[in-house]
């Protein structure tokens, strides 16, 4: 049975360092002293050789990740991938990277919407929330062309850790909060939530979304690049979203929070997700001023809205 994952506790790793004991006072020999000496050298040496050598091997996932055939075999992988993240010694690799397929578990609820508008493909990052049919994107996506056309079949895509397209789903329907009065074109308000003809089969796991506290926090970003014909790999982010004002100082931008995330390669839409509780607290919504957006009213409403329709439906079925 598939489930939203549970906020678990950050798992962290430790890496024991040999330590040398204090040096003895005695009334040994000058030469016995050396010896002992040169030996404590060369265990401490040893021992803080093997500790690189094992934190080596945790930045690369080759010792420290659990072996997950199933995600249901571990609970906290979600959380471990992100300390296992803040290992690495090189902050390039940990600012944008590929996922990984043992991460594919935690975000197979991240997944690609495309249109087709004037006869060319429109895609952004979509996820799902709280049911396996209920997804959260742009707004934008769902908009008119210059022309007027009206943005035509439209799916959401699920794809594995090849880049294959392992579902593609109809939309039903999408309630943009763009079409609401006074909120066209307002950044803050660039938000859709799309309902999918039928629960996805691949997503095992969504993701819970919460009110962000406003406050910095270090966060992961996880998402597509927009033309997915070119590349469809799933790539993730780190880094940090900042506060609206900080030492008198404004970091807001568009209506929304800015953040320092690398997403030159993220398609607007994807979840941002804070690393400390593994709660989504807002969605990329801008990539030429790296613009989160964050849950309003009108968003919590419309997802709850959907969520009892679908408890409706299932108790008259």
């Amino acid at each position: 049975m598939r489930t939203s994952q549970a906020s678990e506790p950050v798992v962290t790793m430790r890496v024991k360092l040999a330590s040398l004991p204090s040096a003895s006072n005695s009334g040994s020999s000058a030469v016995k002293l050396a010896l002992v000496t040169g030996a404590l050298a060369a265990l401490a040496l040893m021992g803080t050789e093997r500790a690189h050598a094992d934190l080596a091997l945790c930045g690369k996932g080759n010792r420290c990740a659990p072996d997950l055939s199933s995600p249901a075999e571990s609970q906290h992988f979600f959380r471990f991938s992100m300390a296992h993240d803040l290992a690495t010694p090189h902050e390039t690799s940990l600012r944008r990277s590929e996922v990984t397929s043992k991460d594919y578990a935690s975000f197979s609820g991240v997944g690609v919407i495309s249109c087709m508008v004037d006869g060319r493909q429109r895609t952004s990052t979509a996820f799902l929330v709280g049911a396996f049919d209920i997804g959260v994107t742009v707004a934008h996506t769902f908009q008119k062309s210059a022309s007027g056309a009206e943005p035509a079949d439209c799916t959401y895509n699920s794809i594995d850790s090849l880049g294959q397209v392992r579902e593609r789903i109809p939309v039903s329907y999408v309630k943009s909060q763009w079409d609401e009065a006074g909120a066209a074109g307002q950044i803050s308000k660039d938000f859709a939530v799309v309902r999918l003809s039928q629960p996805s089969r691949y997503a095992q796991r969504t993701m819970p979304l919460g009110r962000f506290s406003g406050a910095a926090a270090s966060v992961v970003m996880v998402g597509y690049k927009t033309d997915i014909d070119a590349d469809s790999i799933k790539r993730k982010a780190r880094g940090t979203v900042y506060e609206r004002r900080a030492n008198s100082i404004v970091h807001s931008s568009a209506g929304g929070f800015t953040h320092d995330l690398d997403s030159r390669d993220i398609a607007p839409g994807a979840p941002v997700i804070d690393e400390t509780t593994g709660v989504i607290i807002g969605m990329h919504a801008q990539s030429t001023r790296n613009t989160m957006i964050t849950m309003d009213d009108w968003l919590e409403t419309t997802i709850k809205s959907e969520m009892q329709q679908e408890h409706r439906e299932a108790r008259a079925n």
